[in-house]
C-alpha cells in the first residue's frame, strides 16, 4: 500500500501457454491483436457501459421462478435456497431501513427483466449480503446503496463475500463503497461498475492463519470506471484503501478482456499476499495513480494489456517517486508458491503495449518492509513462507520496534530462513517482448521520473534490530535479484532510475554493472552500449583485491583502506629505493578493448612525501600482441590532497588490448602514492 470472480472457465495449461507466448487464443483475438497479441484499438465489446449488457435479461419470468413486483420488496422472502427470483421491469426498492437488504439463500438466482433496477434510494447501504453460497447475480442494474461517503471498507453486492457466487450482466453504479465484493470461487463479467464511492469491486475477507483467505477469482469482460468518488485517500490519508478494483490475500486470480480507466486512483491494485495471477488482455487507460500495482504478493503473468495515459495527476502530486504504469513493490517470482494460473514462478510482465503513462515499470523494494516492521502498514500479515503467517496481538505501534516481540521474524529473523522467508522480495521480475512509447510533449511532465523505468530501493537503516540495510537490499533488487528488462521496443525520450532513484542514461542503464535490456532497442537503434570501464572491477576500485596490480621494479603494492577515494580501498604504492620505481598489470598485454576515442582517469594523492609525480603509460596493442602506440598520461604536482588526473585518447585501428605501467623517478625507500578510482572508458 503507500509510498503506494464467477462463471468463467478457468484456463487451461494449453490455453494459458498461447498466453505466454503472445499467441491470441481465437481468431478474432489475432485479427484484433498487435505482433505482441495486446489490442491495436479498443474493441467495442470492451465497452461494456456502452453495451448496456444487463438489459438483456429474460423479458418473462423463467418457468418456476419467484417474481418480485415492482416498487417496494421490504420484507419479501428472498432467502429460500435453490430458489430463482425474476425481477419485474421497473424500479425496485428495499424500504427505509439503513441495513434493509436482500439476504440471499444458498444455491439461488436472482435475476432482472430488462429494465429492472434495484435502488437503495442513498437510505440502504447493502443490496445482496449472506453467508449463502453459489448465488448468481445477473441483469440488475443496482445504485444509490450508501448514505453519501459511507459504506467505507464495505461492499454492496455479495457484502459477506459469499463463496461460489457469479455477478454478471450487472450496472452497479452510485453506490457508497465498494460496489461488489468477492470471496471464493467467484466470478464477475460483463458488468458495468462505475463511479462508485470507494471501489468498483474489492476482493477481501479476514486473515486466516494458515491460507489465502479468498481463493479462485475470475474477473473478466467488465469496465470499471470513474470509481472512488468519496476520495478516501484524502478522507483517510496514507489509507491505500481505493481502486478501480482492489484483490487482498487471494491465491488464484485471471483478470481477463476488463476495459479499466478513469478511476480516481489505481486501476488494478493487488495488495498483500496475492499468489497466482494472471493479467491478460486488459485495457487499461487514464486512471489518475498507478495502472497496475502488485505489492508484497507473488508469481504473476502481465500480458497482452494496453497501458495507456495513467498516474498523470499521481506523478505530478508526487514527484519523489515513479508514477508508473505497472508498480512492482516488495512483490516477485517464487517457486514454492503456487503458479497453476500465472503458468510461472516469476513475475513476468511481457508483451503489453504502453502509450504516454507518466512513467513506465517499476521494481522498487523498501528496504524497511518486512513481516512485524511497522514499516509494512499490513500489521498483523506476515509472509505466506513463514510460521505463523497471521501475527497475534498485542502490536507494539512504535516504529522502531517490531510488532510483535514473541514472532519468529524479531526472534530468529538474523538466521535464515528467516532473514529470507520474512521479507516480501522484488525478485525474479522479468520485463521483455513489450513496447514502450512516450512522448513528453503529450504527459504533463513534473519531477525527474516522467518517462523512467525503475529498479531501485529505498528505506532507512533506523530499525535496530533490522539484519537488512538499504545497501543491502539495493544490491538485491539490481543485481543479484534476478530481476531483468530485456528485448523491449522503447520509442520517446526514456530514461532509467536506479539504486535511490537517481536516473541514468540509455546507455549507462544498458552497461555494467546494470547490464539490462540486451536485445532492446530506443527509437530503431540496437547498438552496443559503449563500455564504461576496459578494466575490471577490483583493478579499478580495489574493493575486494588488489586485481591485476602488481610491482614491478623498485616498489610494493598493497590493498590499503588508507588509500580509499571513493570506496573502502584503493592501491598503495611505496618506494623501495632512491632508483625510481615502476607497478604494471599482470594480465599482459592487458584488458580487451576496441579502437576508437577514450577517456582515461584515475585519483592520486601523496601517501607519504617524496613522489612529486608519475607517469602512466597507456599501451595499445593489437591482436598479434604487438605495440601499435603508448600514450603517456601526466600525474604531476602530487600532494596530499586527491586530484582526478584524466586524458581524451584515441585506440588505434588494429587495437585489441590494452595494458597499464606506472612509472616515477622521485621518492625515497618508504615514500608511497595512492590511487583509486581507475577507469578506461568508450566514449559515448
Amino acid at each position: 500500500m503507500r509510498h503506494a470472480v464467477a462463471v468463467v472457465v478457468l484456463l487451461s495449461v494449453a490455453t494459458f501457454l498461447n498466453v505466454v507466448t503472445g499467441q491470441a487464443a481465437g481468431a478474432d483475438a489475432r485479427r484484433a491483436g498487435a505482433a505482441g497479441g495486446w489490442y491495436t484499438e479498443l474493441p467495442a465489446h470492451l465497452k461494456v457501459c456502452d453495451g448496456e449488457g444487463w438489459k438483456g435479461g429474460p423479458a418473462s419470468a423463467p418457468a418456476g421462478a419467484v417474481v418480485v413486483p415492482e416498487g417496494d420488496n421490504k420484507g419479501f422472502d428472498f432467502d429460500r435456497p435453490g430458489t430463482t427470483y425474476w425481477f419485474a421491469p421497473g424500479t425496485h426498492t428495499l424500504g427505509d431501513g439503513r441495513y434493509s437488504q436482500i439476504t440471499t439463500g444458498a444455491n439461488s438466482v436472482y435475476i432482472g427483466a430488462p429494465g429492472a433496477v434495484l435502488d437503495g434510494k442513498n437510505i440502504n447501504v447493502y443490496a445482496f449480503s449472506g453467508e449463502a453460497t453459489n448465488v448468481r447475480i445477473a441483469y440488475l442494474e443496482i445504485r444509490n446503496f450508501g448514505a453519501g461517503a459511507d459504506n467505507g471498507d464495505e461492499g454492496v453486492i455479495n457484502h459477506s463475500a459469499g463463496d461460489g457466487w457469479v455477478m454478471e450482466y450487472l450496472y452497479a453504479h452510485h453506490n457508497d463503497g465498494a460496489a461488489v465484493f468477492l470471496g471464493s470461487e467467484n466470478t464477475l463479467r460483463h458488468s458495468c461498475l462505475k463511479d462508485n464511492g470507494q471501489y468498483g469491486a474489492s476482493a477481501y475477507k479476514k486473515q486466516v492463519a494458515d491460507d489465502s483467505a479468498i481463493k479462485n477469482l475470475v474477473v473478466h469482460n467488465n469496465e470499471i470506471a470513474g470509481n472512488n468518488q468519496d476520495d478516501w485517500e484524502t478522507r483517510i490519508p496514507g489509507c491505500g484503501c481505493t481502486g478501480g478494483l482492489k484483490f487482498w490475500d487471494v491465491k488464484g486470480a485471471t483478470v481477463t478482456e476488463n476495459y479499466v480507466h478513469d478511476n480516481l486512483s489505481v486501476g488494478l491494485w493487488a495488495d498483500t499476499n496475492n499468489i497466482d495471477f494472471l493479467f491478460d488482455r486488459n485495457w487499461i487507460e487514464h486512471n489518475e495513480s498507478v495502472g497496475l500495482w502488485y505489492e508484497i504478493s507473488y508469481n504473476a503473468t502481465i500480458t497482452r494489456n494496453v497501458f495507456k495515459r495513467n498516474a498523470w495527476a499521481g506523478g505530478v502530486k508526487n514527484q519523489g517517486s515513479p508514477a508508473p504504469a505497472i508498480y512492482i513493490s516488495e512483490s516477485g517470482g517464487d517457486a514454492r508458491l503456487a503458479s497453476a494460473t500465472s503458468g510461472s514462478t516469476n513475475l513476468t510482465i511481457n508483451d503489453n503495449y504502453f502509450e504516454d503513462n507518466f512513467s513506465g515499470v517499476s521494481i522498487f523494494e523498501n528496504a524497511n518492509r518486512f513481516c512485524n516492521s511497522n514499516a509494512n502498514t499490513s500489521r498483523s500479515y506476515c509472509t505466506p513462507l513463514v510460521d505463523p503467517k497471521l501475527i497475534p496481538p498485542p502490536y507494539d505501534e512504535d516504529y522502531v520496534d517490531p510488532v510483535n516481540a514473541t514472532h519468529p521474524c524479531y526472534t530468529s529473523v538474523k538466521d535464515e530462513p528467516y532473514r529470507s522467508d520474512c521479507r516480501w522480495h522484488s525478485r525474479n521480475v522479468k520485463v521483455f517482448g513489450n513496447e514502450f512509447r512516450f512522448d513528453k510533449a503529450k504527459v504533463p511532465c513534473a519531477g525527474p521520473y516522467c518517462g523512467a523505468q525503475a529498479l531501485y530501493a529505498q528505506g532507512a537503516d533506523n530499525l535496530p534490530w533490522s539484519p537488512y540495510t538499504v545497501a543491502g537490499i539495493q544490491q538485491d533488487v539490481m543485481f543479484d535479484g534476478g530481476n531483468s528488462f530485456h528485448d523491449n521496443t522503447y520509442i520517446g525520450d526514456w530514461k532509467f532510475a536506479k539504486g535511490w532513484g537517481d536516473t541514468v542514461s540509455w546507455d549507462t542503464w544498458r552497461s555494467a554493472p546494470y547490464n539490462q535490456e540486451a536485445g532492446s532497442t530506443l527509437n530503431g537503434s540496437s547498438e552496443e552500449p559503449p563500455v564504461p570501464n576496459a578494466l575490471d572491477a577490483d583493478t579499478a576500485t580495489l574493493e575486494n583485491s588488489t586485481g591485476k596490480w602488481t610491482a614491478w621494479y623498485g616498489s610494493t603494492v598493497q590493498r590499503a583502506a588508507e588509500a580509499a577515494h571513493a570506496g573502502s580501498y584503493g592501491l598503495r604504492i611505496e618506494a623501495t629505493g632512491g632508483s625510481g620505481w615502476g607497478v604494471t598489470l599482470s594480465n599482459w598485454p592487458g584488458f580487451t578493448t576496441t579502437p576508437g576515442a577514450k577517456r582515461f582517469s584515475l585519483w592520486a594523492r601523496q601517501g607519504s612525501a617524496g613522489i612529486a609525480s608519475a607517469t602512466v603509460s597507456v599501451q595499445w596493442f593489437d591482436n598479434a600482441q604487438q605495440l601499435l602506440r603508448t600514450d603517456p598520461v601526466a600525474v604531476g604536482e602530487l600532494s596530499g590532497s586527491w586530484q582526478e588526473f584524466a586524458a581524451q585518447l584515441t585506440a588505434p585501428a588494429g587495437t585489441a588490448s590494452v595494458n597499464l605501467e606506472v612509472r616515477s623517478a622521485g621518492g625515497s625507500a618508504g615514500s608511497s602514492l595512492h590511487l583509486d578510482d581507475v577507469v578506461l572508458a568508450d566514449l559515448e
